[in-house]
């Protein structure tokens, strides 16, 4: 599966989580752009706006969001999003919150982590 296959409901998770993540140091590092940008090649310049938009209309806080998640139930789908948000908080050292944040989504789509090991 690719960013492209994502449905319009998995491409607001993904740009909410993303926000929510690289938003959390509140500054945006060279990578992390990068990596925004690489969402919005991918899934298309409208869509990435739409979802944006979405997303800002849905979600008062980080709650209604985390309550909203589990909505998303394709596994491939959870898989994807759940490997590029947490490839948007690698280049940097991973805070708290984008821990607390990945650990939880982690739990509530019931995947399976493994570390790399170096």
């Amino acid at each position: 599966m690719q960013l492209s296959d994502l449905t319009p409901e998995e491409q607001i998770a993904l740009v909410a989580l993303l926000r929510l993540t690289i938003g959390s140091d509140a500054q945006v590092s060279e990578d992390e752009r990068a990596q925004i940008q690489r969402v919005v090649e991918a899934i298309g310049g409208e869509s990435y706006r739409r979802a944006v938009e979405a997303a800002d209309t849905r979600f008062a806080d980080e709650q209604e969001l985390r309550r909203w998640l589990p909505t998303i139930s394709r596994p491939a789908a959870r898989e994807l999003i759940f490997e590029t948000v947490l490839e948007s908080a690698l280049p940097g050292v991973v805070d708290k919150r984008e821990n607390s944040v990945l650990t939880w989504l982690a739990r509530a789509w019931g995947l399976k982590v493994h570390p790399q090991s170096s």
